[in-house]
């Protein structure tokens, strides 16, 4: 007698009640061949669904290196200029009063600062102590407005509030309001574009303009309650406060004027801390050179990431294939093992699901001949620039290797040349034209377009087979209620003939 749920039986069903057959097991029998026909539609399904999972993940990866390496806004990308051309900033001097910053559009040469004024934003503090002890108004900036000791006591409006506006922004706090929330309020405003802070070593507010030089201004008015003005709780009278200053100085020869300590010209970046005009030191002297180290770094992180990919796309081109001999498994199957032997077993089956895929071996070749091809309009290829294939007998056999000291000396000679064969031309531009960045690139996208292509079709395929899979499935069940049935029937007239056995031997007892 069985109840166990599953295609050939169910809870519901009670059966070989009196034949004693082990009916779901002849039941299946009968049934086998049609179960078959189940479950290698099944299988062909998983196969499918196995697939299309595997060209994802190295859709996945080859995204991945493509938005990191061949993309303008990639973190690591090969086509941004900074790439190749970046400065560093060299100076014998052991002064502070100046420092240099230089980008990718800087120029090599020498460079001559002195610095005869710092800029100096308007700004207004409070003429005196602020607090009714003469040390602090609280001990910290999470006390509310109400609760802070003045020596002139803060007073609020009928509502409860103070108001007031710098530079023609309004601003209104209650007296719940925390101290350290209307600095934010006020400091965070563009309108405002103030500063305001209070020092518990001074015991003083003071509110900065954020930029201007001596075209800044701070410009207060007192709306309600006595922030500011005479007399008032923040010791800061309302009007109008200019009392900025520019930054001046000589930059190799020529006099300059701007309104912050930190300005750029012609890529250079310059922030002057003190003034020089006057000192032992009045001209500090920087040397802007081309540094090609970073350039050899960024490439050489480029290729192991190239040969990182390139090695996890030909292991799963040449993975051997075992579908043959371990197709995927049915349910049946399952019930019989472990999750670890089934595991086991998938992996095996899925382990050359990508064997010479066409898609996958096209990418291989073109992205190959990205760097043994002529790029960039140069008539040369990467090899000019030290990079070459690895030894067929060498442990790097499929990788491309970097001569990283013959690019640097490609790039000291001729470093337009370099930047031209990775990054000449665009997509579009003939294969030649283009610069070896952009023939991966395209590539890529290719690949891509193909592989998605692919899927999609895939997912067609999958479709119809499951539903050519539920109408197996319907006939299966037609067939076991089919033979269910019978068996009821035989079930049934053997409860008949036992019962009138039994009254036949009641009757000669």
């Amino acid at each position: 007698m069985s109840t166990v749920n599953s295609p050939y039986s169910s809870n519901s069903r009670v059966t070989g009640l009196y034949s004693n057959f082990d009916t779901d097991t002849l039941v299946k029998n009968m049934c086998s061949n049609q179960q078959t026909k189940v479950d290698k539609q099944d299988q062909k399904i998983t196969k499918y669904e196995w697939y299309n999972e595997a060209v994802e993940e190295v859709m996945d990866s080859v995204k991945e290196f493509s938005n990191t390496y061949c993309s303008v806004t990639g973190s690591s990308s090969m086509l941004k200029s900074s790439a190749y051309c970046t400065y560093s900033v060299e100076t014998s001097s052991t002064s502070k009063a100046v420092s240099l910053t230089a980008s990718a559009s800087a120029a090599a040469g020498d460079i001559s600062v002195k610095v005869t004024q710092l800029a100096e934003q308007s700004n207004v503090s409070s003429s005196g102590k602020v607090s009714k002890d003469g040390t602090q108004i609280s001990s910290s900036n999470t006390a509310t407005l109400a609760e802070l000791s003045f020596a002139n006591a803060l007073k609020f409006d009928s509502s409860g509030n103070i108001s007031f506006s710098i530079n023609g922004k309004n601003f209104t706090f209650s007296s719940d309001t925390k101290l350290q929330t209307m600095i934010n309020t006020i400091n965070n405003d563009s309108e405002a574009n103030v500063t305001m802070k209070y020092s518990r070593l001074t015991d003083k507010f003071t509110i900065t303009a954020d930029s201007g030089g001596k075209n800044s201004s701070v410009s207060i008015v007192n709306i309600s309650g006595n922030a500011f003005g005479e007399n008032s709780a923040f010791q800061i009278n309302t009007g109008i406060v200019k009392n900025g200053k520019n930054a001046v100085a000589e930059i190799n020869g020529t006099s300059v004027e701007q309104d912050s300590n930190k300005f750029s010209y012609d890529g250079i970046t310059y922030e002057l801390n003190k003034v020089t005009a006057g000192t032992s030191e009045e001209y500090i002297d920087f040397t802007v050179k081309r540094d090609y180290t970073s350039t050899v770094d960024a490439i050489s992180k480029f290729v192991d990431a190239y040969n990182t990919l390139m090695k996890s796309i030909t292991d799963k081109v040449t993975a051997k294939d075992y579908s043959k001999d371990y197709p995927p498994l049915t349910d049946a199957q399952k019930d019989e093992m472990t999750e670890d032997e089934i595991e086991k077993w998938e992996a095996k089956a899925k382990n050359g699901i990508l064997r010479n895929d066409s898609n996958l071996e096209r990418l291989l070749s073109s992205i190959k001949n990205a760097f043994f091809s002529e790029a960039g309009g140069t008539g040369k290829t990467a090899a000019a620039v030290g990079i070459s294939s690895a030894s067929y007998y060498s442990s790097d056999k499929g990788k491309i290797v970097l001569d990283t000291e013959k690019l640097k000396k490609a790039l000291e000679e001729n470093p337009d040349e370099v930047i031209s064969i990775f990054t000449g031309g665009n997509t579009s531009a003939t294969s030649s034209n283009q610069g070896v960045v952009y023939k991966i690139k395209s590539a890529m996208n290719t690949y891509l377009k193909d592989a998605d292509d692919k899927v999609d079709d895939t997912k067609t395929k999958i479709t119809n087979l499951e539903k050519g899979l539920e109408l197996l499935e319907d006939k299966l069940d037609d067939m076991a209620s089919k033979y269910y049935k019978k068996f009821a029937a035989m079930e049934k007239t053997l409860s008949s003939l036992n019962s009138q056995s039994s009254y036949i031997s009641q009757l000669f007892s």
